[in-house]
């Protein structure tokens, strides 16, 4: 099993690649374990996929910094990929708040984390650019002393439709850069016009979210634009929770039992998890 400082290395070196790697996120033990089987570059938990595990809705402030980071331990112990954390806005609006959460990432072991510039204020959704520029300085300040190949993400959050709006994410993410983030993020870009001008706009490596409806371009396609991480968010997730909910819908409205008919037997994931032999 490698270190915790071998899976930091190794995932700092995937970044520095730009071939778009693949990091896709289990939302539990079981789901982490099927995915080390498949032997994928590394590994990243989903908040939203653990908050629905925890039957609460995503991005509602009802997921604690401890419970997450204990959430996180349990997939790095299902691993021995290098794993990313998805820690929200850091759980809290304050530098400290965040510094307070790279610390936490740092000692459970992730590999690297993601920061976000969103509030979960609906009122007021997004922080202000200095305050969101304070808070990945925080970040940076702290993975730099206390463990320097942690890789850091800083994320923008809001939409890219307009004009105005792009330039903004932009801005937004050269300011995340010049602040000491090793990686950048901007789950709203899908457009391949977009993403290009992104990378060709900003120095630091670039995560995509392809785990979603209507995203057309493959991982080939992102690593020949210089993409360096393909992330998936909550897609396996939501097929997963989409699959229960239907298949439960439909032996409720019909009371026939045919969607069983389609499941997948055992033995396509039973291998990648633990037994007594």
């Amino acid at each position: 099993m490698p270190t915790i400082e071998d899976r930091r290395a190794a995932f700092k070196a995937l970044h520095e690649d730009r071939r778009a790697f693949l990091m896709p996120n289990p939302f539990d033990i079981g789901t982490a374990r099927i995915l080390d089987g498949l032997r994928f570059d590394a590994l990243a938990t989903s908040s939203a996929g653990y908050a629905w595990t925890q039957g609460v809705q995503d991005a509602e402030g009802m997921i604690s910094r401890e419970a997450a980071l204990a959430h996180a331990a349990d997939i790095i112990g299902a691993t021995s990929l290098p794993v990313n954390g998805d820690l929200e806005n850091g759980f809290g609006d304050s530098p400290d708040d965040v510094a307070e959460t790279v610390k936490g990432a740092i000692e459970v072991g992730l590999a690297g984390c993601s920061i976000e510039d969103y509030t979960t204020r609906p009122n007021d959704p997004y922080y202000s650019l200095d305050v969101a520029v304070d808070r990945i300085k925080a970040a940076v300040e702290t993975k730099n002393r206390l463990a320097p190949d942690f890789v850091l993400t800083a994320r923008s959050e809001g939409p890219v439709q307009t004009q105005y709006e792009f330039d903004e994410t932009i801005k937004r993410l050269n300011a995340f850069v010049e602040a000491g983030a090793d990686c950048v993020y901007a789950p709203q870009l899908k457009d391949k016009e977009q993403i290009a001008k992104v990378l060709s706009a900003v120095a630091a490596p670039l995560n995509i979210l392809a785990g979603r409806k209507n995203f057309h371009l493959t991982r080939k396609e992102l690593g020949d634009m210089g993409v360096a991480r393909v992330s998936i968010g909550a897609g396996l997730a939501r097929i997963a929770y989409g699959a229960f909910t239907a298949a439960a819908e439909d032996m409720k409205d019909s009371g026939a039992f045919g969607s069983f008919d389609r499941a997948q037997g055992t033995h396509d994931f039973e291998d990648f998890l633990k037994s007594r032999l």
